[in-house]
C-alpha cells in the first residue's frame, strides 16, 4: 500500500512542469498584435484588449483602391497628348495610356516626339507622325504636301492634297475687315494664314465669311491637338507661284492620289488667300494655276464663288 501511494505521488508531481509551460502570457504590445490606428472611421474596427489601439475593417471602395494600386491601375490618361486609356479600368484608373498623335508613352506619361523635318522638303507628304515621304505610306495618317520648307527663321507649312470646298466665297459683303492688312502689291505675309484667318473669323460668321470658316473648322484625322488648319495667306500661296515649287507640289499630289493644283473647275483653279488686296474694298488676293502648267497670283471682288479652299497647316 505504501509504494502505491508513492507512485501516484511520484505521477502527479511529474505533471507539474508540462501544465506550467502550457499557459499563454498575453502581450501588453498592441502593435505586435496588428492593431494600427488610434481610431476607426464610424467606430468600425476591433480595439485592441489593452491599449487604445484599432484594426480597422476597410470599405470595399478602400479594398479596390488598393487592389488597383499594386497592379499599377493609376494613370486617367487626360489631358495634352492623350488619346485614352489603355486596357480595362480599374478604380476608374487605367495601367497605362494611349497617346495622341505626335506624342508617345515613356515612364508613366505621354510625351512630346521631337520631330525630324530632315526629308520635309517641299513636295514630300506629311504625315501625322510629324514624318516626310516622297512615296505614300498607307500605314500612316496623311495630313498633307510640303509647300515650304521649315528653316531657323521661318516655319514649314503643309497644304491639303485635295481642295476642301470647291465653288465658295470668300465673302458675302464688299466690307474691308478691320485689322487685316491691305496688300496692294503681291502678298508678303507667308507666315499670317492663322493670324489672318483669325481676325476674319473673329468679324464675321460663317455665312460671311464661307472660305475662312471652312479652313478654320477643318480638322482631320491626324492633327496634331496643338495645330490649327487656316485659309493660306497671299504670300504663301506666292511661294507656289515658282516653276520649280509648282511642278514639286503637283509631282507629291500626284503621289497622295489628290487632286493636283489647276485640274478643278475643267483644267483650271483658283485657290483663296487670306489676304485682302487694297483698303475700302473687300477684293482678295487668290493663286491661279491651270493643267498646261500656268500659274499667278491676282485678286477678285471676295464674292465671287468659283474658288477652292486648301487649308494650310503649319510645322
Amino acid at each position: 500500500m505504501t509504494n502505491i501511494k508513492f507512485l501516484l505521488i511520484g505521477t502527479s508531481l511529474s505533471l507539474i512542469p508540462t501544465i506550467t509551460f502550457a499557459q499563454c502570457v498575453a502581450t501588453q504590445d498592441c502593435e505586435t498584435l496588428g492593431y494600427t490606428e488610434t481610431s476607426c472611421n464610424g467606430g468600425k474596427g476591433v480595439k485592441c484588449p489593452f491599449g487604445n489601439k484599432w484594426a480597422c475593417i476597410q470599405s470595399d471602395s478602400e479594398c479596390e483602391q488598393q487592389f488597383c494600386d499594386k497592379y499599377g491601375f493609376k494613370y486617367t490618361c487626360s489631358g495634352t497628348g492623350y488619346a485614352g486609356g489603355g486596357g480595362e479600368l480599374c478604380n476608374n484608373k487605367y495601367a497605362f495610356c494611349t497617346c495622341a498623335s505626335g506624342y508617345y508613352w515613356e515612364n508613366g506619361s505621354c510625351k512630346q516626339k521631337t520631330p525630324d523635318y530632315t526629308n520635309c522638303t517641299i513636295g514630300a507628304l506629311f504625315y501625322s507622325d510629324y514624318t516626310c515621304s516622297y512615296s505614300l505610306e498607307n500605314s500612316k495618317t496623311l495630313l498633307g504636301v510640303v509647300i515650304m520648307e521649315k528653316s531657323a527663321n521661318q516655319n514649314g507649312w503643309i497644304m491639303t492634297v485635295t481642295p476642301i470646298q470647291t465653288g465658295i466665297k470668300w465673302s458675302t459683303s464688299s466690307v474691308d475687315i478691320p485689322g487685316l492688312t491691305n496688300y496692294a502689291s503681291i502678298p508678303d505675309d507667308i507666315q499670317s494664314s492663322c493670324s489672318n484667318t483669325d481676325i476674319i473669323t473673329a468679324y464675321g460668321d460663317s455665312n460671311q465669311y464661307p472660305a475662312a470658316w471652312a479652313a478654320k473648322n477643318y480638322k482631320p484625322i491626324g492633327t496634331p491637338s496643338n495645330k490649327s488648319w487656316c485659309l493660306p495667306s497671299g504670300g504663301l500661296l506666292n511661294n507656289i507661284n515658282h516653276p520649280n515649287n509648282f511642278t514639286r507640289i503637283n509631282t507629291g499630289i500626284i503621289t497622295s492620289g489628290g487632286k493636283t493644283l489647276g485640274n478643278i473647275y475643267n483644267n483650271w483653279e483658283f485657290v483663296w488667300s487670306s489676304s485682302e488686296y487694297k483698303s475700302g474694298s473687300n477684293v482678295v488676293w487668290f493663286l491661279y494655276t491651270d493643267t498646261n502648267g500656268s500659274f499667278s497670283m491676282g485678286y477678285t471682288p471676295g464674292n465671287f464663288e468659283a474658288y477652292s479652299v486648301r487649308p494650310v497647316m503649319e510645322f
